[in-house]
């Protein structure tokens, strides 16, 4: 079964410059989608994968929130900004102190695993019911409580100083502006992030995307849209009988009895499939068994 505007997912590579939410607006008025919602956004300097679901498909949005992502951005060091990126007002400028390849290395290894982050006073976080944005475009102090993330992984592609170039995979909800400040911090000196690309969300890569200015180019979008559960690939896939898919459906647990549960798949979440491979939803190992968390009806 393929992706189609009432139940898929289009992955757009977002250009640097317009705002996830314009790409949005773009594309569900010239393809004259009824539903469509994203599943991160990019920051209007950052350039990288955006992936839109589409119709029925917007319920798994949350399951793509969770998602690993993969980036590469580059810091400039020497220089604070408001935003914590290069699009944001001068706060300081301080001197850089010499800095090895050695030692950056050393610095970025203290960064991976579970960390604490501040996130941006310019982010989507909300304080007191109120997005922390806009409480700073106005000038107000925002003050964001630390949250925990993951960094998975840092490589130091380049280091020219002032800036330095790093692949990041991190756990959703983290701020690579946030990570490459508070580098700049245990470096000794001030940062922002100059550059920022996301490459893969999930299982989808740059390469799987097509560009926001194809996309201008295109009368039909039928080609591009895909199916919703494909960027869920780090989920196992469960097929069901069809009296179990009955149940499913009915939203009833399904108690596990040929072996296939084990106190490893207790919590694990799944897609579910129907015999013919088509997805139907995503379910919860319980310890009574399959609990339904989301289901599609067609």
């Amino acid at each position: 079964m393929r992706g189609t505007k009432d139940f898929g997912l289009l992955a757009v590579y977002k250009p640097a410059g317009p705002t996830s939410t314009e790409v949005l607006n773009f594309v569900k008025k010239r393809f004259n989608i009824k539903k469509i919602g994203h599943t991160g956004t990019l920051d209007p300097f950052a350039e990288g994968v955006l992936i839109f679901l589409l119709g029925k498909a917007t319920r798994v949005a949350e399951y793509y929130q969770k998602l690993p992502k993969r980036y590469i951005a580059t810091g400039l060091l020497g220089v604070d900004t408001d935003t914590y990126d290069i699009t944001g007002k001068v706060l300081q400028e301080k001197r850089i102190p010499p800095i090895t390849e050695d030692e950056l290395k050393g610095v970025l290894k203290n960064f991976t695993g579970r960390i604490e982050q501040v996130p941006p006073p310019f982010s989507a976080k909300k304080v007191k019911g109120k997005r922390a944005y806009l409480l700073a475009r106005k000038g107000k102090k925002v003050e964001l409580k630390p949250v925990k993330v993951n960094i998975y992984e840092i490589k130091l592609l380049e280091f020219n100083p002032p800036r330095f170039t790093i692949e990041v995979s991190v756990s959703g909800g983290t701020y690579i502006r946030s990570l490459i400040r508070d580098i700049a911090l245990s470096l000794g000196t001030v940062g922002t992030t100059e550059k920022l690309k996301r490459v893969a969300v999930g299982s989808i890569t740059e390469e799987e995307c097509i560009p926001f200015e194809k996309l201008k180019e295109l009368e039909d979008l039928d080609e591009y849209i895909r199916r919703p559960d494909e960027g869920l690939k780090n989920l196992k896939s469960l097929k069901l009988a069809k009296e179990q898919l009955e149940k499913f459906r009915s939203g009833q647990i399904l108690p596990i009895e040929d072996g296939r549960l084990t106190a490893e798949d207790e919590g694990e979440t799944v897609r579910v499939l129907d015999s013919r491979g088509n997805f139907i939803g995503i379910g919860r190992f319980t310890e009574k068994g399959l609990k339904p968390e989301k289901v599609f009806i067609f």
